[in-house]
């Protein structure tokens, strides 16, 4: 095992995942991620591969990969040469094209030119033609011609004999009251990662997960079967409705880089995430009846 492998598998140690949760995350097969902690490097499909792996390896257990393969560039394959060979190979094929496209804009130029000013022109007469055709329209004038005011009939005039009718007040029926959801916060498991909630007072059970950052997220229901297992993208949200659930765990691998929500109303983590990476929310569901 080499320096580099060591110090990615400590961290990986460190933040509580297994290869399995790796593949997961970074979409690397296993094979791969254990051939970079052995330094095994021959079984990749080529330098390039190695560089990128190591690197989504690195990110995914919160290390700086730019200075990881700085620090280890001995260790790690370089793929430089055969880039600079690319480059050189296909440099001359490009001057062409960009000589006649050049060309081709200089003479597109004048006729653009042309265009925008016959353009401006026509948007210039249809304003001043509306502007005119409004001010001649006397439609406005014989509008207000024809409004007029009527007096009040004598029927609709009070009487100083009749004195006014008092209306009696309603009496409002019975309006059984709106229950108030609650989201409690309950004990912390022993495994030390995993808090459990409780929600009453509600008709439904959906749940919103907001990824501020790239991390892995995972939710499954009561019988283990998994509903969402993958990495979620920065800024990407996720709609769950688990209203006919009785329960649910959610999984995140990053919680400082996840917001989650229960019908709308922010659910915070029980532990710190400053204090512990990878969470689980236990959340117990009693429906309203």
């Amino acid at each position: 095992m080499t320096e580099l492998g060591t110090r990615l598998k400590e961290a990986r140690t460190a933040k509580g995942y297994s290869l399995d949760d790796l593949q997961e995350m970074t979409k690397i097969q296993k094979r791969y991620l254990a051939g970079i902690e052995e330094g095994n490097y021959s079984m990749m499909p080529g330098p390039f591969y190695v560089r990128a792996f190591i690197k989504q390896y690195a990110d995914a257990v919160g290390l700086n990969s730019d200075e990881l393969l700085e620090s280890y560039k001995q260790e790690v394959p370089s793929s430089t040469s055969e880039e600079v060979r690319q480059t050189m190979t296909s440099a001359p094929s490009r001057r062409r094209p960009i000589g006649r496209s050049s060309n081709s804009m200089n003479e597109m130029i004048p006729m653009i030119v042309v265009a925008l000013f016959i353009i401006i022109g026509i948007v210039i007469f249809w304003f001043s033609y509306q502007n005119l055709a409004k001010n001649d329209d006397p439609s406005e004038d014989a509008v207000e011609d024809e409004v007029s005011i009527e007096p009040p009939t004598g029927d609709e005039t009070p009487t100083e004999d009749e004195p006014p009718v008092e209306e009696e007040p309603e009496v409002p029926e019975d309006v059984e009251p709106v229950p108030t959801q609650k989201i409690e916060m309950g004990a912390i498991d022993g495994d030390g990662e995993t808090t459990n909630y409780t929600l009453t007072g509600a008709e439904t059970f959906s749940v919103k997960i907001v990824a501020r950052g790239r991390t892995w997220v995972g939710v499954k229901n009561p019988s283990g079967v998994e509903m969402l297992g993958r990495e979620l993208a920065v800024g990407e949200t996720v709609n769950l409705d688990l209203s006919d659930l009785p329960s649910a765990r959610i999984r995140v691998g990053s919680a400082s880089q996840i917001d989650v929500f229960v019908n709308d109303e922010k659910v915070e983590y029980g532990i710190s995430p400053a204090e512990k990476v990878v969470q689980n929310m236990m959340i117990q569901f009693s429906k309203q009846q």
